[in-house]
């Protein structure tokens, strides 16, 4: 299987050509504080185990926001808990060049060998 690496670089803005956004990933990501001041998005659980619903993702506006704390779950109506905020990051794929072999001789065949130059003993002053 084949390894993917992905950059996060900053979401495209304006008008753009639909092939812009052909090498490009959008993903969420759990976050403190939601990246948009008036429409958000979050996750909240529902903590009751015979409940089949655990984890609810909602899209608010900010006009609705005083009802955050008092979502209940849609199946058991029970009060769900927060989890986290979800912010939407851009990724795109990075090429990843393979590593470069060393070349290696053939089996048999000597590298050319130069004269090697000699280190003089320590405490000789190099003349002979």
């Amino acid at each position: 299987m084949e390894n993917k690496r992905y950059r996060i670089v900053p979401p495209l803005e304006g008008v753009r050509a639909a092939s812009d956004f052909m090498d490009r990933i959008y993903t969420e990501m759990p976050a403190d504080k939601p990246d948009h001041p008036s429409c958000f998005e979050g996750e909240w659980l529902c903590e009751h185990s015979p409940c089949p619903v655990r984890m609810v993702r909602l899209r608010v506006k900010t006009l609705h926001h005083q009802h955050l704390p008092r979502l209940r779950c849609p199946l058991c109506l029970r009060t769900l808990v927060f989890r986290h905020w979800l912010n939407v990051v851009t990724l795109q794929e990075v090429t990843v060049e393979p590593p470069v072999k060393k070349l290696s001789l053939a089996p048999g065949i000597k590298r050319a060998s130069r004269p090697r130059k000699r280190k003089s003993p320590p405490g000789s002053n190099g003349t002979g």
